[in-house]
């Protein structure tokens, strides 16, 4: 991953192909100490794992696609739950058919390139929250 750009609180990053995303992300904000912000990017990967929230079960449902697709849209917020960095995120991917699918993105490995446009926030914070079973962020 390399930083392409940075000016202030604004960052361009550009993800390498072979990259695991997003592991190689969670590793420079915690390396540049970013415990909260917002980013969209786009790119393409391979083998995503992408999630859906079962509300009345309190669970993510999760499937691993095969190949590689364009990344039309990942758009998510960094914060911490307690130590640890959180990514929440939510990902648009396009099919080599036209088709899409979507989701909360898991993890992919990135085919080509992923180009983020990250605004650091003051520090946000994420609690479990007992009606929906979700860590949502918290004041």
């Amino acid at each position: 991953m390399k930083t392409i750009s940075r000016d202030g609180r604004r960052y361009i990053l550009k993800f390498e192909k072979g990259e695991h995303y997003p592991n190689a992300f969670v590793k420079f904000l915690e390396k540049e100490k970013i415990s909260g912000g917002f980013f969209v990017g786009l790119g393409a990967c391979s083998d995503p794992e992408i999630s859906f929230y079962d509300l009345k079960k309190k669970k993510y449902v999760s499937k691993r696609f095969k190949g590689d697709m364009e990344v039309l849209n990942v758009a998510g917020n960094v914060a911490k739950s307690g130590k640890e960095t959180v990514i929440h995120q939510h990902i648009s991917l396009g099919r080599e058919n036209f088709s899409a699918i979507g989701g909360h993105l898991m993890s992919m490995k990135i085919a080509g390139t992923l180009e983020i446009f990250l605004i650091v926030t003051p520090s946000l914070r994420r609690s479990k929250d007992k009606d929906t079973g979700l860590n949502l962020l918290v004041v």
